[in-house]
């Protein structure tokens, strides 16, 4: 008869054999996927392809290498475009639905025309039941944009994009549609004028887009869109550059023409020196200043550093900015396709 170790040593022999066997398995599956994918990608206009695709991981993760990859749209209005030397996707056996992603080295996303680069970019997806991806959370470091609409250029430290489907698909312009949220941090923009705000930005957003998601983001699915009540619900909106600082809240909206309106509760400090600095470089009317300055003197308090707080109402309308009743600066136009 025989003994226990040697049951015991067989259990697990077999037990080896038939996980290897499933991890070959699933990943020729995982394989098969990311190539329909990629077919999938093609039969909707987008270039989606690499160099070589290869397996590894066994035996505890399942580990996809693509080198040069790459996704290239350039029919229709909105062309773009990403290449990277290396991308690497990673999931747990026990858990197919996460999926963590790294690229590393010199890579570029191409908008219309303006090339974005940087060095590595992390994060993770998430899918639903169906293969879908519900949630997506991205980290891109040490970015450099290309110049172009009067700038020369911008750099940054990180910038952290993250988007999220809800359970369950919106009904209507109540019900939440994505929730998206983004981090900016170490900005800094080179320009051919000078600037009335200096050094490294911070830039923070929050927020929900209500109603059914319009994609792709043309003029009729905006407008449809717009038509059955939908708006961008800001939770918070916060921005760090000198000598500005802001936190705000609010809902933005479409008009007949697709441009932003919408309004928000704002806390400001560092206001005044803007406001001087706007004039004096002719960003702002003096007369238009003046009746902000008086503004401001009536509503600001100190702050818990000492500096004046101005707590007060920001409206998008007619394609200007207000500060309270003052109009502050036009909004730059919004170029659908």
């Amino acid at each position: 008869m025989p003994s226990r170790s040697f049951l015991i040593a067989a259990f697990l022999v077999i037990l080896g054999t038939a996980y290897a066997a499933y991890w070959h398995l699933m990943a020729d599956r995982l394989e098969q996927g990311i190539e329909r994918w990629a077919e999938q990608q093609r039969a909707q206009g987008v270039e989606a392809g690499w160099r070589e695709l290869t397996f590894d991981g066994f035996p505890l993760q399942f580990r996809a290498r693509l080198s040069a990859p790459r996704l290239i749209q350039e029919r229709g209005g909105n062309a773009w475009s990403w290449q990277a030397e290396s991308l690497t996707l990673e999931a747990l056996p026990w858990q197919l639905h996460k999926i963590a992603f790294t690229s590393d080295g010199k890579q570029a996303a191409l908008l219309n025309g303006r090339e974005l680069a940087f060095d590595r970019a992390e994060g993770t997806l998430r899918l639903d039941g169906s293969g879908r991806i519900a949630e997506a959370d991205a980290t891109l470091s040490r970015l450099a944009l290309a110049p172009g609409a009067g700038l020369q250029g911008a750099t940054a430290e990180t910038l952290r994009l993250a988007a999220r489907l809800p359970e369950e698909a919106p009904r209507g312009h109540t019900d939440p549609g994505l929730f998206v949220e983004a981090d900016l941090s170490g900005l800094a923009i080179a320009s051919r004028q000078a600037l009335p705000v200096e050094g490294p930005a911070d830039l923070s957003f929050r927020a929900t887009l209500m109603g059914a998601l319009p994609t792709p983001p043309d003029r009729t699915r905006l407008a449809a869109w717009r038509d059955a009540g939908g708006t961008l619900e800001i939770e918070s909106l916060s921005l760090d550059w000198a000598p500005l600082s802001l936190d705000a809240s609010g809902t933005l909206a479409l008009d007949p023409a697709l441009q932003p309106v919408g309004a928000l509760s704002a806390t400001l400090s560092g206001h005044g020196p803007l406001l001087q600095r706007l004039v004096a470089m002719g960003w702002v009317r003096p007369q238009d200043a003046s009746i902000a300055a008086v503004a401001f003197g009536v509503l600001e308090k100190p702050g818990s550093d000492g500096r004046p707080t101005l707590n007060t109402p920001v409206t998008v309308q007619d394609g200007f900015l207000y500060i309270g009743p003052s109009r502050l600066a036009p909004v730059p136009r919004i170029v659908w396709r």
